[in-house]
């Protein structure tokens, strides 16, 4: 049920209870800086469900210092440059004829490229065009349903999200708050 909270209840939740929504990023002092850029839907349920359950608070996702771009792409994109958080330029022509063809033709913007590398900049690496070209075609191969966090698209593939899906799950995200306050207790 928790899949149909959407952004504000999860941020009402998150805000309540102190839990961490945004990404944050590594300064070069080693301080830490909140970003505007929400964090993957999973792992902010997760982090929901560790508190309600276990009364964990886990801290943000951070990137560190070294993933960090100090400014926009270069002019020159070659299969060894390395992207860096921040250069991800989903609409630059010549970003994206690069990864086409260290693809094969195969790249597409989106959901799958995002995930990809939020998860090379979360392990602290910041990948060469063509580890993200080859971490991206497994990634696009291996997504043959919706993601469980995506409870629309979920509903869609079942064939369940009719024309009264918005008030299902509206009654869905009040059970799962109400099931959230019950074992919060607040």
């Amino acid at each position: 049920m928790i899949q149909y909270l959407n952004l504000a209840e999860m941020r009402t939740f998150c805000h309540a209870h102190e839990l961490p929504l945004y990404i944050h990023v590594q300064r070069p002092d080693g301080s830490l800086r909140s970003t505007g850029d929400r964090d993957r839907k999973d792992i902010v349920l997760a982090r929901m469900l560790a508190f309600a359950l276990h009364g964990r608070r886990s801290g943000p996702t951070i990137y560190a210092r070294g993933v960090i771009a100090d400014g926009p792409l270069p002019d020159r994109l070659t299969s060894r440059t390395r992207l860096l958080y921040n250069q991800y330029e989903k609409h630059n022509p010549r970003f994206v004829a690069a990864m086409v063809r260290l693809t094969g033709g195969a790249f597409r913007t989106g959901m799958i490229a995002r995930l990809v590398l939020r998860d090379f900049w979360t392990a602290g690496t910041a990948p060469t065009m063509r580890q993200f070209a080859l971490k991206w075609r497994r990634a696009s191969a291996a997504h043959t349903r919706p993601r469980p966090e995506g409870a629309y698209l979920v509903d869609i593939w079942k064939g369940e999200a009719g024309r009264v899906w918005k008030r299902l799950r509206v009654q869905n995200a009040k059970v799962a708050l109400a099931m959230l306050k019950k074992v919060v207790g607040t």
